[in-house]
C-alpha cells in the first residue's frame, strides 16, 4: 500500500463563520464519521487538519507576502494522509469525503514519495 494525501479545497472558506453551531456539529460529525470509517479499515495515516482561510507566501528574495485574493479561489482548506493500493482506490475513498456538500470543492490526490 502506498500513502496518499488528499488535499482539499473549498473556494467556500467562510461557511464555519456562517454556519450556525448545529450546522457545524452536523458537518464535524460526518467527518468524524467518515474519518472513524477509514481508521477501522486501517487506512486513515493522518487525519490531518483544517487550515484558516487566508495566508503568506514566502518568496526566494526573503520577501513575505499575503496571498491575493484570486489564490483564495483555489484555497487549500485541509488535508489527510491515507493509504491505498492505487489512485482508483484512493479516489474510491475520497468520493465518501464530507467536503462534497459543497459541489465547489474539490480533493487533489498525491502520492507520498517514499524517501
Amino acid at each position: 500500500m502506498k500513502d496518499f494525501m488528499f488535499i482539499y479545497r473549498n473556494p467556500d472558506s467562510t461557511w464555519m463563520e456562517r454556519a450556525t453551531p448545529e450546522q457545524i456539529k452536523e458537518v464535524m460529525a460526518k467527518w468524524g464519521a467518515w474519518m472513524s470509517a477509514l481508521g477501522a479499515k486501517g487506512q486513515l495515516v493522518a487525519g490531518g487538519s483544517p487550515l484558516e482561510r487566508g495566508g503568506k507566501r514566502l518568496h526566494r528574495d526573503g520577501v513575505l507576502t499575503d496571498m491575493t485574493a484570486s489564490e483564495l479561489k483555489e484555497l487549500v482548506t485541509g488535508y489527510s494522509i491515507v493509504k491505498a493500493e492505487s489512485y482508483e482506490e484512493a479516489a474510491a475513498l475520497a468520493r465518501e469525503c464530507p467536503i462534497f456538500r459543497d459541489p465547489a470543492a474539490s480533493v487533489e490526490i498525491r502520492i507520498v514519495a517514499s524517501m
